[in-house]
């Protein structure tokens, strides 16, 4: 993964749940890090666009609000 190098630090438990969760998906940890943020990022553009729609008036029904889910999940490599 090419990018510019930064230092997080970590309690020991929140760590170990990265490693785990990073291995479960055959990931290093910079790369899950990686793929969590953009996930939030794409979750909280979705949710802005869809309250900019909702007080528009213009209100998706289920089925159009299921499809869009799946598609940016899609999107997102998920």
């Amino acid at each position: 993964m090419a990018g510019r190098k930064t230092s997080v630090s970590l309690d020991e438990e929140t760590l170990q749940i990265l490693e785990r969760r990073a291995e479960a998906e055959n990931l290093g940890r910079s790369a899950y890090l990686a793929k969590l943020i953009h996930r939030d990022d794409l979750r909280q553009r979705l949710a802005a666009d869809t309250a900019t729609l909702n007080s528009a008036g213009h209100t998706p029904d289920r089925a159009t609000t299921v499809a869009a889910g799946l598609l940016a999940q899609r999107r997102a490599g998920h």
